[in-house]
Parts: C-alpha cells; sequence; structure tokens
C-alpha cells in the first residue's frame, strides 16, 4: 500500500467544509486535531497545560483559540463561553486524558513515581457530583514532562474530562488512551470509566485500534472510546448491540516503513548528528550488532543473540523490518540517548522528517524545541490519519443522520 502525504494547506482545505464541529482537551501538539480537520470537521477550541505541546500547536494552527491550564481549573461552561454554545450543541468533544491504571498492570513508563496498587474509586452520584473514595497504596502519581511541567493526580484526569463532558452534553464524545487500560488489574479502572460515561447519559464502546490500518506506517494500537448521547441514539437507532459499528473498517493492507520513508529529503546535517551519537554511545555497542534489513524486527534481547548478550539486555532497542509498519513511537524511545526504534538500514535513529510521516503528520507540520522534544512530541501524539477515520466514521454514521431527523 502506497504512503500518501499531504501538507497543512490540504488539512486546512479539508476542515474548511466545517462539517461538525470539536472541542478537543489534552490536544498536545495537535495530532488528534489535525485528524479531526482532516475529516472536515472545525475546531473551535482546545485546552492543553504543556507550553512546549501549545508552542507546536500554535505554530501550525495559529487562529484556534486555546484554554491554557489543567483542566480541573475549569468547568465545562468555561469551554462554552468561550465558543458562544449552550449546553447539548457541541458535535464532538474529544480528549486523550492520561489514567495511571496501566501503570498497576506493571509496565510503568519512566518518568511515572508511586502505584504499588490503587485502592482508589471515583464516580458519579445519584446527584450528579463526582465522587472519590479510598486512596493510593504509595505516593499519588506524577507524570514529569521534558520541559519539567508536572500532572498530578492522573488517576483523577479521565473522570475530570467525563466531568467537563457532562456540563457540555454533546453529541459524541471520544476518549483515547493505552490499549494497557483493557487488560489485568487496569480493567477495573476501565469499568469505573464505562460506568461514569453511562451515570452522565451516554451509550458507550470501545475498541483498540491499530494505526497501521489507516494507512499509518506504524503499528500503534490505541484504545478508542466512542460515547454517543442516549437521545441521539434514540433518534438514529443506536443502541449497545449496533454501537461498535460506528468505528471504522479496518484496510487489510498496510503501508510498509520503506514505502513510507525511503525517498525522505533528510538534512544531511540531522542524519550525521544521530549517526554520531549512535558512535559515541553505548548504542554502538547494541544496535550495530543487529542485522540492516531484517525480514522481522529484531532486539538484541532476542534468543538468538544470546551468545554476545546472555542478560538479554536492551529489549526496547529495536531494528525495524522495512517491509512492515513501523512498531510504536514513544515519547521517549526516540530521543536521541535512549533505546528505541532505529533505522532499518542505518545505525541510527529516525530523523524528526521520517518520524512525522511514521506518525502520519503532515510532511510542513512545524514542530518546536531541539530534537529531543521534537521526538517527544511525536512520541505523545495520536496519529493524525486513524483519528481522521474514526471522525469520518463517526459524522457519516451519527452526526450527520441525527442532524438529518432533528
Amino acid at each position: 500500500m502506497k504512503y500518501e502525504p499531504y501538507t497543512l494547506n490540504d488539512v486546512k482545505k479539508a476542515s474548511s467544509q466545517k462539517l461538525f464541529n470539536v472541542i478537543s482537551t489534552f490536544a498536545g501538539g495537535g495530532g488528534s486535531s489535525t485528524g479531526y480537520r482532516l475529516a472536515g470537521g472545525n475546531i473551535l477550541l482546545i485546552n492543553e497545560f504543556v507550553e512546549a505541546a501549545i508552542d507546536s500547536y500554535k505554530a501550525n494552527y495559529p487562529d484556534t483559540p486555546v484554554l491554557v491550564d489543567d483542566i480541573k481549573k475549569y468547568s465545562g461552561e468555561d469551554f462554552l463561553k468561550m465558543v458562544n454554545l449552550k449546553p447539548g450543541e457541541l458535535d464532538l468533544l474529544d480528549g486523550s486524558p492520561p489514567c495511571s491504571a496501566f501503570s498497576i498492570a506493571g509496565k510503568r513508563e519512566k518518568g511515572w513515581k508511586g502505584y504499588v496498587s490503587d485502592n482508589k474509586l471515583t464516580y458519579f452520584n445519584d446527584d450528579g457530583e463526582l465522587v472519590t473514595e479510598g486512596e493510593l497504596v504509595e505516593k499519588t502519581g506524577i507524570k514529569q514532562y521534558s520541559d519539567n511541567k508536572t500532572v498530578e493526580d492522573i488517576e483523577d484526569l479521565f473522570f475530570e474530562y467525563i466531568r467537563i463532558a457532562k456540563d457540555i452534553r454533546p453529541k459524541v464524545i471520544v476518549a483515547e488512551n493505552v490499549k494497557g487500560i483493557t487488560f489485568g488489574e487496569a480493567k477495573k479502572k476501565l469499568t469505573e470509566i464505562l460506568i461514569a460515561f453511562d451515570k452522565i447519559g451516554y451509550e458507550v464502546t470501545y475498541k483498540v485500534l491499530n494505526a497501521s490500518h489507516y494507512g499509518v506506517p506504524q503499528a500503534r494500537e490505541r484504545v478508542i472510546f466512542i460515547c454517543v448521547r442516549n437521545d441521539v441514539c434514540d433518534k438514529i437507532g443506536l443502541n449497545v448491540l449496533n454501537l461498535n459499528g460506528i468505528f471504522p473498517k479496518e484496510n487489510s493492507e498496510f503501508v510498509s516503513l520503506k514505502e513510507a520513508i525511503d525517498n525522505v529529503d533528510n538534512d544531511p546535517e540531522e542524519v550525521q548528528m544521530l549517526r554520531d551519537y549512535v558512535q559515541s554511545g553505548f548504542q554502538k555497542n547494541w544496535i550495530c550488532k543487529l542485522p540492516m534489513n531484517p525480514t522481522k524486527h529484531v532486539k538484541p534481547s532476542d534468543k538468538e543473540y544470546k551468545s554476545w548478550n546472555p542478560k538479554g539486555s536492551c529489549f526496547n532497542m529495536i531494528r525495524p523490518a522495512s517491509q512492515l509498519p513501523s512498531p510504536t513511537l514513544t515519547q521517549r524511545g526516540q530521543q536521541k540517548s535512549v533505546s528505541g526504534v532505529f533505522h532499518y538500514n542505518d545505525d541510527r535513529k529516525f530523523t524528526i522528517k521520517e518520524l512525522k510521516i511514521i506518525m502520519s503528520l503532515p510532511e510542513d507540520y512545524i514542530l518546536t524545541g531541539d530534537f529531543d522534544k521534537q521526538a517527544e512530541r511525536i512520541g505523545r501524539m495520536v496519529a493524525p490519519k486513524m483519528m481522521a477515520a474514526v471522525a469520518s466514521s463517526i459524522y457519516e454514521n451519527v452526526i450527520k443522520p441525527y442532524n438529518e431527523v432533528i
């Protein structure tokens, strides 16, 4: 399958259709917003509190209003006042709120502190109030960003998002999270989230989507929640039995890494900088021993390399197969100094141009900061082409038919 590059002008042209309107929370550097715009969505307002993310967002979409600060400081009414809408009028509320639940499952991301087990229960009571019972066994979760911003009480942010949604009452709520929330002990949080959506008057479905099924040259798995307001469901004949049909159909073909980035016009100085970094540090002793152009993704910790790596070190270092989509890019993994996904035919990390394509960003998308901050911003994003597929399907199956019957 051929990768289809595009530019910011293409995004703005698609968005000019204004098929549906969106407020995006936890908007980051603009990955999900770009997807909504590609699907014809009009972004009315975003909320984000990390300055580095806002800088990148505004560099690409300078006309989009930004509600800056922690979402806990706002009410849904604050959002509605800024866009001059009443409760129930917004088409779609978007958000990618962090959740601590996947930390409990045992695979912690660097930068988290605390959590052995989580005894907190957060829910909406019969009076519609957000209630939190219990406590964490260890210190409350703190997420440290590269620009020294921290987020406290991570486990509450999904419910703060639902609190905002309860006030705004959009026709559709979309939430995104990592796959880990669907298994192990993390499923306790998942159940609480589903109950909370039901309490505020929404039918909810969720599914693990792989971005490679939607034209993204990366096998990035994320959970997408789609929640439709009860009265909207009633009007267009949706219910718990058919709601899952809103999700876009998967493409059986995929875009390989080679097809996506083999002919990228890279900056030679950036390429050399990345090569030199490998040669001057610990990575040289590991990545340089892995074969170029492997037929499958390989790691130094694979059993066939036990003779020179008996301890199975560097299990996060990957030489990808060029004929497959890239493994998942992470916010830490593509920075220069750590293990992550390397180039399939060169002893270096991917360039920023290559990373943008692997995440399905516009070719001319602007990212601010040095190499590591740009790589981190990309690694945190929702893949735009995947979100565009989700948004288009929601428009065709929910928003458009609802607007036709009211």
